[in-house]
């Protein structure tokens, strides 16, 4: 509630500073000059960007090398009709899986700063979907000129939360080329964003590779931050490298969840030791059942812990034990036939809830530390990383913001090529869808008007399929 509360404020304060600058007698002259010199204009929820200074570099660029740019953007028609018919399965499922089963994998997820995309990270969200939107343009623009069309200008807008770009193409150029150079140009803006998931992907891939020289991976989980709610405040610091965790070896990100996983999933491992130490160690006075547990240390110090043991000679019990020195055995065990050795061998499990481990974090420096608790709040209050710096100048946060920049830009790149070509009204599928059947259907439906009529049809039914996986995933959104 308070980010909408935030961005209603924010819109606000803009359209009542314009309004009255436009009719502040001292500025009102020279601020409508100023916006007019240079193309922006502003209405409710939304600014926009006017300019014809690209349009000679859309035309040299689209000069260049004719052949290579009349096989890159026939390539774009291809993929552009494949995203067509993809989009309309992938929405079609969607759809019904959400009738099949109560809870439907979403496809469609509104993107919403400071609903589903933490603001620490909206800078990513806006910088990559702009530079999405740009790249998706000129890729218009430059197909445009390619197929003697004419470029008025380029635009980019902000409306409400969300980043864009547009070019302005000369209608009556359009409209007299064949269907086939339309498509070129229609499905130009979804293959460069295409192409974009493609160069982001092989970076995201060879990210750990490019990065060697001044980046080292595989060395473990590298702590970027630790919240101070976090039980291991302290404990665990910036930079430390987690080696192991609950005796899952850990190398990176990855290891670190799911060993996390793990100890959700396995019950709590025992100790190997034998009945002669726990009779020498064992500082209990006695054991009380409260709240599902047993307790034999009564508080008396933080570095024991009460554990239940039992031994090969069938002996039971409760004994506080120093910790530390109890988890630094190498045998684990769920029962005492699990410990090798001479003697009466003894299996100690630490008394604990069915919700809780007690765990043994090793770092690459500085002593072990041991973890009490809800393991789910370690991968809540503990930001890891893959990377780490080979000298102690480079800052840890780069890498981590590079991988998130090309994970940002791949899904919202892909989105744009994906949904952009759903055959539904305002879309580049719905000019697509025009020019794909005058080129394909012409000679068995030569009518025009009946051309026109089964495109309506179906640009409807588009229509209507993409609003009701809209309305969907705004549901879902809403209800999670």
């Amino acid at each position: 509630m308070s980010s909408v509360v935030l961005i209603i404020g924010f819109w606000t304060i803009l359209f009542i500073s314009n309004a009255l600058l436009k009719n502040y007698r001292k500025y009102s002259r020279r601020y409508k000059e100023f916006l007019e010199n240079n193309g922006i204009s502003l209405s409710i929820c939304q600014v926009r960007w006017y300019t014809t200074s690209f349009n000679r570099s859309f035309v040299r660029f689209g000069k260049m090398h004719p052949y290579l740019l009349h096989v890159w953007f026939s390539v774009g028609v291809v993929v552009g009709v494949l995203l067509m018919f993809a989009s309309v399965v992938i929405l079609c499922l969607t759809l019904y899986k959400a009738f099949a089963k109560d809870a439907p994998e979403q496809v469609l997820t509104p993107v919403m700063p400071g609903v589903n995309v933490p603001w620490s990270q909206v800078l990513y969200y806006l910088v990559t979907l702009t530079v999405s939107g740009v790249f998706h343009e000129f890729g218009h623009a430059i197909s445009a000129v390619r197929e003697q069309v004419r470029v008025n200008g380029f635009g980019m807008f902000f409306m409400a939360v969300y980043p864009g770009a547009f070019v302005d193409l000369y209608t009556e150029h359009l409209t007299v080329i064949s269907p086939l150079r339309q498509l070129r140009i229609y499905c130009a803006g979804v293959w460069h964003n295409s192409v974009l998931v493609i160069i982001g992907l092989v970076l995201l891939w060879s990210l750990p590779s490019l990065l060697v020289p001044i980046y080292a991976t595989g060395q473990g989980a590298v702590v970027l931050n630790v919240l101070k709610e976090s039980p291991v405040h302290g404990s665990i610091t910036r930079g430390d490298t987690v080696l192991s965790l609950y005796g899952c070896q850990v190398y990176n990100k990855e290891d670190w969840n799911s060993c996390i996983s793990k100890t959700l999933r396995s019950p709590q491992h025992g100790y190997c030791t034998d009945m002669l130490t726990i009779i020498r160690k064992n500082s209990s006075k006695g054991a009380i059942f409260s709240g599902g547990v047993y307790d034999c240390c009564q508080n008396s110090t933080s570095s024991r812990f009460c554990f239940n043991y039992q031994s090969l000679s069938h002996s039971k019990g409760h004994a506080c034990l120093p910790a530390r020195s109890t988890m630094q055995s190498r045998q684990l065990c769920s029962l005492p036939t699990d410990c090798d050795g001479p003697g009466d061998k003894v299996c100690a499990h630490p008394s604990l809830d069915n919700s809780s481990r007690l765990l043994r974090i090793i770092r690459s420096k500085g002593a072990d530390v041991l973890y009490v608790g809800d393991p789910l709040l370690l991968q809540y209050t503990i930001g890891v990383i893959n990377y780490l710096p080979r000298s102690y100048l480079l800052p840890m946060e780069i890498p981590n913001m590079l991988e998130m920049f090309l994970i940002y830009l791949v899904s919202l790149s892909g989105a744009l090529a994906l949904l952009n070509m759903v055959p539904c009204y305002s879309l580049d599928g719905q000019w697509a869808l025009f020019a794909l059947v005058d080129h394909t259907l012409t000679s068995f439906i030569p009518n025009e008007d009946q051309r026109n009529m089964l495109c309506n049809i179906i640009l409807t039914l588009g229509t209507l399929l993409l609003a009701a996986n809209i309305t969907l995933a705004l549901w879902t959104l809403g209800s999670a």
